[in-house]
Order: structure tokens, then sequence, then C-alpha cells
């Protein structure tokens, strides 16, 4: 073997020995990771839709146990629940819209991430 085929082999174990030797313990619950990360919203107006893409490290977006959800309220009334990070709220009527998202566990324990902005549909 080569020297420079012989390195990049040797850096290649080295480099997974240490992701494998620093890779952090699982927490001894399910909620601890995801509680203390950022929610981050990115969101475009479409006509009378809101086009809505959420990153939330760690935070684990799906149905059933140990998954969670985005409660999505539009002027202070709850009006879905949402499995997915990018979902469209759709046929908002004309006017000026408060849209608030909250990230929930489906066991009901709350993160305490919520993300609120405001839009215009024309």
């Amino acid at each position: 073997m080569s020297l420079p085929k012989w390195f990049a082999w040797f850096a290649a174990v080295i480099l997974l020995a240490a992701y494998a030797f620093f890779e952090p313990a699982p927490s001894s619950s399910a909620h601890a990771e995801a509680v203390g990360g950022p929610l981050q919203v990115k969101h475009e107006v479409k006509g009378s839709d809101v086009f809505i893409e959420c990153v939330a490290v760690h935070f684990p977006f799906r149905k059933g146990s140990g998954g969670g959800h985005i409660n999505v309220y539009v002027n202070g009334q709850k009006m879905t629940e949402v499995y997915t990070a990018a979902f469209i709220v759709r046929g908002l009527p004309s006017g000026k819209h408060t849209i608030r998202l909250e990230l929930v566990y489906n066991d009901g324990k709350a993160t305490g991430m919520t993300h609120e902005f405001d839009v215009a549909i024309r």
C-alpha cells in the first residue's frame, strides 16, 4: 500500500474511533436533548397560504411514543397539530394574522420551544 493511501486509511480509522469515543452518552430522559435546543423557523406567504419550515435539533417529529409535534395557533386559536418539520397553513383570509408554533412531546410535556410571527394576506 502506498504512503498516501495508507495515510488516508489511517486518518479515516482515527476519525471513526474519535467519533465513537466522544459520542455523547444517551440521556436518561427521552426529553432532555430537545429541551435545550433552539427552534428556527422560516416562512413564506404565497397567496392565502403560509409555507413553514422548522428546524429543531434533536426534536423527534413523529407520531407515537417518544415523538413530538407542533401545535399551530392562528390568532390565538389552536388550528392543528403537525408531525412534520415542514408544512403549509392553507386558506387564511385577507388581513394580518399572528401564527404561533409550539413544540410539544406526544406525552403532553412542553419543550419550551415556541416561535411567533405575523403574516399579511392580501
